[in-house]
């Protein structure tokens, strides 16, 4: 289930929008952004299907309430 709808970048929380639109336009070749609960790195999602846009862990982790449970 998509929970994650804002993260880090910069020290600076972003919500979903923003990240997708920056990545989108290319403004920031590979943009760091971050869980805002863990620090990981984490990717932005479109919405699509039945999920909403979303931030996804590059990995999982098991130890952040905002990681995706694994299936």
């Amino acid at each position: 289930m998509a929970i994650m709808t804002t993260c880090l970048l910069n020290e600076q929380i972003i919500d979903i929008v923003s990240a997708i639109d920056l990545k989108d336009s290319g403004g920031i070749p590979h943009p760091d952004f971050r869980c805002t609960e863990c620090a990981q790195p984490v990717r932005p999602h479109r919405s699509g299907g039945h999920a909403a846009a979303h931030f996804e862990h590059l990995e999982r982790n098991p130890n952040c309430s905002q990681s995706h449970v694994a299936h």
